[in-house]
């Protein structure tokens, strides 16, 4: 008697922990399926940027000191907070070349600086928003390229290569290209990045309207080249 009950316990036993097995293995599969389900449309953004920012290090207490004075020299005194520390961007450049060679003619004339190289970062797409991803894309790509008109733009009123209207003609260009892309971003994925295209056309159409200073340009050109560098936070 002892030993069929024995037995039976043992099968039990072993039904018990088959059918807690059973009851795993279909856990896992459901997890498994509703990942899949759910992440199948997903899509990687993977931009590939950078961009050399030749800056002027601050304390916090002296940031909005050191901005005017690069501002007022012609720089774009624009206040870059990056891994808890403060600097303030003289100009962005679009090589690495074109950055040190600017930053060894500032040394011959006694003014420190320091390179700071920032590149994008690849984000994910939701399912409902993994459809716009070449359209992100694009949108990058024309935001870059109105600051690099920017950029050229600064370099030749600089060396007095250009007139201001010729100028003015290319920043209202700038602004009309700003609009058009905010204008037909009208999904609610697009709502964070066309507020920064919106603060880009302010500013475009604020420059636009009165003497075009090379500094204006180049403050413009880094607010446009951050918000690319952002772009994770508008659309992950």
């Amino acid at each position: 008697m002892d030993t069929y009950r024995k037995r039976r316990d043992r099968r039990s036993g072993a039904w018990t922990f088959l059918a807690i097995l059973g009851v795993f293995a279909f856990t896992v599969c459901l997890f498994v399926g509703l990942f899949y389900f759910y992440g199948r449309d997903t899509s990687t953004v993977s931009l590939q940027k950078e961009y050399y920012f030749l800056v002027r290090d601050c304390e916090d207490t002296t940031a909005s000191a050191v901005a005017g004075q690069v501002y007022l020299a012609g720089g774009a005194g624009y206040l870059l907070e990056e891994a808890g520390s403060s600097a303030v961007v003289l100009s962005c450049y679009f090589r690495e070349t074109d950055a040190e060679r600017v930053q060894n003619m500032m040394a011959e004339k006694g003014v420190e600086t320091r390179l700071v190289a920032l590149k994008t970062e690849d984000f994910s797409l939701g399912k409902e928003a993994a459809k716009f991803r070449e359209r992100i894309k694009g949108n990058a790509e024309t935001v870059e390229t109105c600051a690099k008109i920017l950029y050229e733009t600064a370099n030749d009123l600089e060396r007095a290569a250009m007139t201001q209207n010729e100028a003015r003609a290319a920043v209202r260009g700038v602004v009309t290209s700003l609009k058009g892309l905010r204008q037909g971003n009208s999904d609610e994925v697009f709502a964070l990045w066309n507020a920064r295209l919106k603060e880009g056309e302010r500013r475009g159409t604020e420059i636009a309207e009165g003497i075009i200073y090379c500094k204006d340009l180049r403050y413009l050109e880094v607010e446009l080249l951050l918000a690319i560098l952002k772009s994770d936070r508008c659309f992950a």
